[in-house]
């Protein structure tokens, strides 16, 4: 029979990344994984609220307590799934009942920047013509924005754009958690990362002075492949491999800095001036909106893409 209770499913987890792809939720993952505290899925990417994205029903609570089974007593439970966050008010009150003690980080990051990395993502990973250019890229991703389908599972390539909309989700997420949900920043993650990790294990309620010990080097890093052929076939060796990855790291590591000797593309591509400027635009009054809900529910400290600074 179907777990359908959280009661009957022990280990699931109760720390949840939801977001925002490429924000530095990998790098969170792997940081906050090496604390004693902190139990890691056995994935990184668990995706099981991601059905309700989609208008889909849930898998038993079952096939998501399975990737904790490892559990040794730690006092967190750990995954990322940056999707999670655009989800809404829908994939919120799912976590609330089904993970009522669950607490959640998101991460945000520049948009404009964050949709070129995207791009710069898919491209890599083959899942747009490597022809494509950038502004041909952002060309149809607001015509699948305006036509309200960038976020259909199909078109899930094209959601640089729309993925940076943060202010269209915030609302519900602060509503549902309260307190248990944390905003953070890629800019900061990526320029002091030992103090982004210690303040969330004080929020954590856990021993920010391990954190001393932690190895802070850049998680997933895009770059872009010369043969395609070789690239699908690594990028298949990597899915079928990511169980046994996630329990090697460094082995990782040193595999992907060979491969990308071999097939890395170290060709310089900026993003364009004109573009940027457009994506400027665009953004500009999501990010308004986004600091008018953050100031609301009391979180100070943000980047200058959101006209403020950290707080000291």
């Amino acid at each position: 029979m179907a777990v359908t209770s959280p009661a009957a499913a022990p280990h699931l987890p109760n720390l949840l990344i939801i977001g925002v792809a490429k924000a530095a939720t990998t790098s969170l993952f792997r940081y906050l994984a090496q604390h004693p505290d902190v139990c890691p899925a056995d994935l990184k990417e668990l995706r099981y609220f991601s059905a309700l994205r989609y208008g889909e029903p849930l898998p038993p609570l079952e096939t998501y307590s399975r990737h904790f089974s490892h559990h040794s007593g730690e006092r967190y439970r750990m995954e990322a799934t940056p999707g999670y966050y655009a989800g809404g008010r829908t994939v919120a009150e799912a976590v609330d009942r089904l993970l009522p003690d669950a607490r959640a980080i998101v991460s945000f990051r520049d948009p404009v920047q964050r949709c070129w990395s995207w791009y710069r993502f898919v491209r890599s990973t083959a899942r747009i013509p490597k022809e494509m250019t950038f502004p041909e890229y952002v060309d149809r991703c607001v015509h699948l924005h305006r036509e309200g389908t960038d976020g259909r599972r199909e078109n899930q390539p094209f959601w640089g754009l729309g993925g940076g909309c943060y202010d269209t989700w915030l609302e519900p997420w602060l509503e549902v958690l309260g307190e248990r949900l944390r905003v953070e920043y890629f800019e900061y993650v990526v320029s002091a990362p030992r103090d982004v990790v210690e303040d969330l294990c004080d929020w954590l309620g856990i021993d920010r002075t391990v954190c001393a010990g932690f190895s802070y080097a850049i998680e997933n890093k895009t770059v872009q492949y010369k043969n395609k052929r070789l690239q699908m076939g690594a990028l298949f060796v990597n899915r079928r491999s990511e169980r046994f990855f996630a329990q090697h790291p460094g082995l990782k590591r040193s595999l992907r800095s060979a491969y990308y000797r071999v097939n890395g593309d170290a060709a310089e591509v900026r993003m364009d001036a004109p573009t940027r400027e457009r994506l400027t635009d665009f953004y500009a009054p999501h990010n308004q909106r986004l600091v008018t809900m953050l100031d609301a529910a009391g979180i100070a400290g943000r980047p200058d893409w959101l006209g403020t600074h950290r707080a000291a």
